[in-house]
């Protein structure tokens, strides 16, 4: 099995941060889109993008497809450990559902999406303390009543 090159698709560099990484992905996912791009190959090459991006946004996931780095870059011919293999193609699967549901989505939306991800939703979760904390005090005044 070879390793896909995923920090060239995204034209990143191996020490990249995850915001220049987002800003490759969000880039080359621009050109790749059926709302831009109509070619025979643009489907294949946007599904290789969102698998690549799934992987690098996903600090977990990166540290092991760097250590999958290392060890081909050391071993040649590569050999994969069976458990290695199962959990890359997983990373795959889950990669090819996203990639479905992105292409069907038009380009706007897509990007959106993805800024909702990047600034949106820690943004929900940070302020959710202050709503709780609000609820219980309003809570804890009821129940100062009885």
């Amino acid at each position: 099995m070879e390793l896909k090159q995923y920090y060239s698709l995204l034209g990143v560099d191996q020490n990249t941060d995850l915001e220049t990484i987002k800003k490759a992905f969000r880039t080359q996912i621009a050109l790749y889109h059926p709302d831009k791009n109509k070619s025979e190959g643009a489907r294949a090459r946007f599904d290789e993008l969102v698998e690549a991006f799934d992987v690098l946004s996903n600090p977990k996931k990166r540290q092991r497809y760097d250590e999958m780095l290392k060890t081909a870059a050391t071993n040649k011919p590569m050999v994969i450990e069976p458990k290695v293999e199962k959990e890359y193609k997983e990373w795959q699967k889950e990669a090819k559902k996203k990639s479905d549901t992105y292409w069907l989505k038009d380009l706007e939306s897509l990007l959106l999406l993805e800024l909702f991800f990047d600034v949106g939703f820690s943004g929900l979760l940070s302020g959710a303390d202050d709503l709780f904390d609000g609820i219980g005090d309003s809570l804890g005044d009821i129940f100062d009543i009885f």
